[in-house]
């Protein structure tokens, strides 16, 4: 319980101004890679021809590129957001065509 109350519950051990894990990079540019795909394949149809995946895409490339004041966490956390949002909307966009 003390070390709770010291460190706070989500007290992570490490680095935190950057990306260590290789498994996260690889996550991050194969995320940014299919949203690229995506958009190219959404682009190259009249009928739903749409942004809203390079929203996507942009979320992917925040946490790789962007680290702020220093702090890796606020980076990925900014990065999901746009990834969760830009995802739903370019489904309903993509589903109403």
């Amino acid at each position: 319980m003390d070390e709770i109350l010291k460190h706070g519950v989500f007290w992570i051990n490490g680095n935190l101004t950057a990306i260590n894990s290789g498994l996260l990079i690889l996550l991050l540019a194969v995320g940014a890679i299919l949203s690229l795909i995506i958009f190219y394949l959404a682009w190259q149809n009249l009928t739903t021809r749409t942004w809203l995946p390079i929203l996507c895409f942009v979320g992917f490339l925040i946490p790789l590129i962007v680290h702020g004041d220093g702090n890796i966490l606020k980076s990925l956390i900014i990065g999901y957001i746009f990834i969760i949002v830009g995802a739903s909307v370019s489904v309903q966009a993509l589903r109403f065509l």
